[in-house]
């Protein structure tokens, strides 16, 4: 795959690396007093990698690079995934360095997200049916589209959702686990790639180190053999996923 989205992920985070005094160097790194950062396209990985490096005041130079953050990102993505890519790097970065994020608009100004007419179904559509659910989470969904501006569903899912389910497999009664199972089930269904990758690796998330919430998804996927195969198979890849881990499992 050639870099031909890099700009478009240091467009989006431009605007931070102005805000904080950072400079393209020679080297493709953006530097300031402190730190210097760059931002790679890893061939082998398929990866976006972001990497942070110390300045080292005895030496008067930075030090070696750690990686701080990376984005899975293949042939099947685009211009506007490359965009997500700025922003979770910028929201990385500013975890790293300490920054609050500033609110881009107000919570009042955020619609909440709505299904496709054409009755195929996306993870806007899957987000829309997670919210439908756990209403509470929908105050968390504004919060978060009017700190971000844009939709960062791992982030999200990770931070709100995975716990909603985790505690519903773990407590929740069968009537309320088979509302849940209508949803993913037909989510599995109508559901994009994306959608159907994120809603397995939500279940494995759940599941991640609570043999309680394992069996009750196992029991909720037994009546749909081919769903409960791709979770199982899924977990042994999910542990491994170290970007997937860190995101849907605080």
């Amino acid at each position: 795959m050639d870099n031909r989205y890099y700009e478009n992920v240091i467009s989006e985070m431009q605007a931070f690396f102005d805000e904080h005094g950072f400079k393209l160097n020679d080297n493709g790194a953006y530097e300031n007093s402190s730190k210097s950062v760059k931002i790679d396209y890893d061939e082998a990985r398929q990866m976006y990698i972001l990497s942070v490096a110390d300045f080292d005041e005895d030496s008067k130079k930075f030090g070696e690079y750690s990686e701080l953050s990376s984005w899975l990102f293949d042939d099947t993505q685009n211009a506007k995934d490359a965009v997500s890519v700025g922003i979770d790097f910028g929201v990385s970065l500013r975890k790293h360095l300490g920054i609050k994020h500033k609110r881009v608009a107000s919570t009042a100004d955020v619609e909440l997200p709505t299904a496709s007419k054409s009755g195929n179904m996306t993870v806007t559509g899957f987000a829309k049916k997670m919210l439908d659910v756990f209403p509470a989470l929908k105050d968390e969904y504004k919060a978060h589209i009017a700190t971000y501006g844009n939709f960062l569903y791992i982030n999200f899912f990770g931070e709100h959702l995975v716990p909603c389910l985790n505690s519903l497999f773990s407590e929740g009664n069968k009537k309320q686990i088979k509302k849940l199972y209508d949803v993913f089930e037909d989510a599995y269904v109508k559901g994009d790639k994306d959608t159907v990758n994120i809603l397995i690796a939500l279940l494995c998330a759940a599941s991640y180190k609570n043999e309680s919430a394992d069996t009750a998804i196992k029991t909720m996927l037994e009546e749909d053999k081919h769903f409960l195969s791709s979770y199982e198979n899924f977990k042994a890849v999910f542990i491994k996923n170290k970007k997937l881990l860190s995101a849907l499992v605080k």
